[in-house]
């Protein structure tokens, strides 16, 4: 018996004992035909049909009739019912596009579609997953309470450090770095051929140039790595002006490790699921991956923080059934199956595009400002703790770590799950 088939068999050894979650595809369909019959019924309507009509509806995906949960307006994004029988596909795509992520990663990436999935079937599927169990047995850096920095705008502050991939060079690349603004903890991630500042140097550009330059720019790689850094950037940026931060405490280390664990950790996971040893293009996924991930510090992913919305991967992040999706080819094709509008509608009337795309620009801006200005808030909130919780021990609990903190001022004020980083404010 494969995992597949174990997953599906203890899941419906948990249905016999417990049915208020789990949907079995007899009874999937049972529910959508006594919606249906509910709804075109002009006689009494049973307290069954009620109680249904209360929770659910119907929504028709191309030939198809899908279980959602109830919608406030048409409007509304649906929220889908799955089966027991498509639980294992459904967790495992969801598995998969976090990098292999811990059970609180899933479960929010799973909650922007499902209705009906549960901690305990994720957990479940964890348990199986031979790549997470390999994962588990990579010995953790010894968790240590380190000072934080904090700050208050995108690009006042970022950090850019290298992993040595020099074990598993592919083709000439033998290193990664890794660079992140402090606020949003969004990443960019690059393979190098070696760790020069030079070549550091010229990748930090392309980055700059994309996103803007820092005001302070740090590495726990060392204050003279970052300077020999920073003067290679004047070199090749004459107008860029920006200092190197402060040498973090030795300490710190360790949670500059976990947090490349991490990395390495969603690498591997990616070269397994393709087959491949080819890291440096996995790299481009696991930084997608990385900050499409729900992090606990900032209350929403590090992409949401940084640009206002959640990432989307084309039509496989709407509503659409895969079978729908697969069947469209062409702009016609959307617009005739879901009624997908379009700017190109505009076309016979440029004033009320170009007003509209004002208003839509403004819009973004406001929102991403919003986003970036309320993780900020949420470290600050994070990092003013209450004095009564000095000198007194607590446990931080991640999904596979758990360690007691002794003399802690605060709350951690950033929890990266799967890799424990734990940071208390002056």
């Amino acid at each position: 018996m494969d995992v597949e088939d174990r997953f599906r068999k203890c899941l419906f050894e948990r249905y016999a004992k417990n049915k208020n979650y789990l949907l079995p595809k007899d009874c999937y369909f049972t529910m959508i035909n006594d919606l249906k019959t509910a709804q075109v019924s002009s006689t009494t309507k049973t307290s069954r049909q009620y109680k249904l009509m209360k929770r659910y509806e119907v929504l028709q995906c191309g030939p198809n009739d899908k279980l959602i949960r109830k919608r406030s307006s048409p409007d509304e994004a649906p929220i889908f019912f799955v089966t027991l029988e498509d639980t294992y596909d459904t967790i495992k795509t969801a598995h998969i596009a976090t990098g292999h992520g811990g059970r609180d990663r899933m479960l929010k990436e799973l909650e922007k579609k499902f209705a009906n999935i549960q901690r305990d079937s994720v957990e479940l599927f964890k348990s199986y997953c031979l790549v997470c169990q390999e994962k588990q047995k990579r010995q953790k850096t010894k968790g240590v309470v380190v000072r934080p920095i904090l700050t208050e705008e995108f690009n006042s502050r970022s950090q850019v450090d290298l992993v040595d991939y020099q074990s598993m060079e592919d083709g000439g690349y033998k290193w990664i770095m890794v660079y992140q603004d402090h606020l949003t903890k969004f990443v960019v991630l690059r393979p190098l051929t070696s760790k020069r500042a030079c070549q550091v140097a010229l990748q930090l550009v392309d980055i700059f140039t994309l996103f803007g330059a820092p005001v302070i720019l740090q590495s726990d790689n060392g204050s003279e790595f970052t300077a020999v850094v920073i003067r290679e950037l004047r070199d090749l940026w004459p107008e860029l002006k920006l200092v190197h931060g402060k040498p973090r405490h030795p300490q710190s280390q360790g949670s500059v490790e976990r947090a490349n664990g991490d990395i390495k950790d969603m690498l591997t996971a990616w070269m397994s699921d393709h087959q491949t040893t080819r890291w440096s293009l996995g790299l481009k996924f696991v930084q997608f991956m990385k900050n499409r991930a729900y992090h606990s510090g900032l209350k929403r992913s590090p992409y949401r923080a940084m640009f206002g919305v959640e990432p989307r991967v084309g039509l496989s992040s709407t509503w659409l059934p895969e079978a729908l999706i697969d069947e469209m080819q062409t702009e016609e094709d959307l617009r005739e199956r879901v009624g997908w509008s379009s700017n190109a509608d505009n076309a016979s009337n440029p004033e009320s595009a170009g007003s509209d795309l004002d208003i839509n620009i403004t819009s973004v801006s406001v929102q991403v400002h919003e986003e970036s200005t309320s993780a900020g808030a949420t470290l600050q909130e994070l990092s003013n703790g209450d004095a009564a919780v000095i000198d007194r021990a607590f446990e931080i609990v991640q999904d596979e770590l758990t360690m007691t903190v002794p003399c802690v001022l605060t709350m951690a004020c950033t929890c990266i799950k799967d890799n424990l980083s734990v940071t208390y404010p002056t």
